[in-house]
């Protein structure tokens, strides 16, 4: 079967391979139908190996580089190894993309996003870029009639953006504000926007904050430097409690904290390419703000799903763009070197 294989940067080819990972005990093979392209395979395309490990065997999958990329997806299940019980040869499912050891502290205590041995489907295993796939049944996420293959598909960056929110202790009916309306900072928003928060985009592409108009969020074009744009926030939206920072800018971080009230809470979800200049004592000390980190998700695609099955959140008004498996090697170059206001890419390989 084709596959769209990560060899090195600025490698990535479209290679005839097999199945690599046996169908062993717990592990599923299912066919794909649509995958994301997410900012970690750009990422991983143009500036990488940053999960990638090449010449070292993963392990808990066992697979070293080359690897098919790919973990958005939704895929039907095709073949089951021995011992599975979560899902059946027919049903329809999401993937929740990290591996895990199940026996270390983190594992133990439901936070298997911070496992010292985890890793991703498509980063430390071969993914979902070519019509089949096989993946721990533990990651299986059930999709019911009322979530279509497309919204399956985005359950992943949905569930990263809820999880971001989540750590920000994000309550229904206050205001948050979310810097960068690229693909995370879009789900976060929606997300937020489906939980009943009153939402501000700041974005200073000029087509991105008319998708996230579009979307019904209230929009700004930062500006200045970060203690104006910080300003400018302030003066537009009010009294925020919580920030978002979903756009690696380290600019945007430096104006984050003083975009909140004292005791305000700034969530990092973006990979800042460079340290940013941050004050610990003038801007989170001495007002008692919170600056904390988010990393993927935890149980959160189950709920993501079950907001998407409710009618709360519209997951395919994300897609702006959907291909062939045969153009992914080339959308991950113009990812990388002229997105424009694309926020989701969805590849179509069934």
């Amino acid at each position: 079967m084709l596959a769209v294989r990560w060899h090195n940067r600025r490698d990535v080819r479209l290679d005839e391979v097999d199945l690599e990972l046996p169908l062993s005990a717990g592990m599923v093979e299912a066919e794909v139908r649509f995958c994301g392209i997410c900012g970690s395979d750009v990422g991983e395309y143009a500036h990488g190996p940053f999960a990638i490990r090449p010449g070292r065997t993963h392990r808990l999958s066992g697979q070293e580089p080359p690897v098919t990329l790919g973990h958005e997806f939704s895929a039907r299940i095709t073949a089951v190894g021995p011992g599975v019980t979560e899902v059946a040869v027919g049903d329809r499912v999401a993937a929740d993309a990290c591996w895990r050891c199940g026996v270390c502290a983190a594992c133990r205590s439901g936070q298997y996003n911070l496992c010292p041995s985890s890793g991703s489907i498509g980063l430390c295993s071969d993914g979902a870029f070519a019509p089949l796939v096989r993946f721990p049944a533990y990651a299986a996420i059930p999709l019911s009639d009322d979530v279509s293959d497309e919204a399956g598909a985005l359950l992943e960056p949905l569930a990263v953006g809820l999880h971001a929110l989540d750590r920000g202790g994000a309550r229904a009916g206050e205001r948050v504000v979310v810097l960068g309306y690229g693909p995370i900072g879009a789900t976060t928003a929606a997300v937020g926007a489906a939980m009943g928060l009153d939402v501000t985009v700041s974005e200073p592409h000029p087509g991105r904050r008319a998708r996230a108009e579009a979307a019904g969020h209230a929009v700004i074009a930062p500006s200045g430097t970060p203690r104006e744009v910080a300003k400018h926030v302030r003066e537009t939206v009010g009294e925020v409690r919580l920030v978002v920072d979903a756009s690696g800018v380290p600019a945007a971080l430096e104006a984050a904290p003083d975009m909140t009230v004292r005791g305000g809470t700034i969530v990092l979800v973006g990979l800042p390419k460079t340290p940013p200049a941050i004050d610990p004592a003038r801007q989170l000390v001495l007002y008692e703000r919170t600056l904390v980190a988010s990393l993927g998700y935890a149980h959160d695609l189950e709920r993501v799903a079950a907001m998407i099955a409710a009618g709360a959140l519209d997951a395919e008004a994300l897609i702006t763009r959907r291909v062939g498996l045969e153009d992914v090697p080339g959308e991950l170059e113009r990812l990388a070197t002229d997105p424009g206001d694309d926020l989701k890419v969805l590849a179509e390989v069934g």
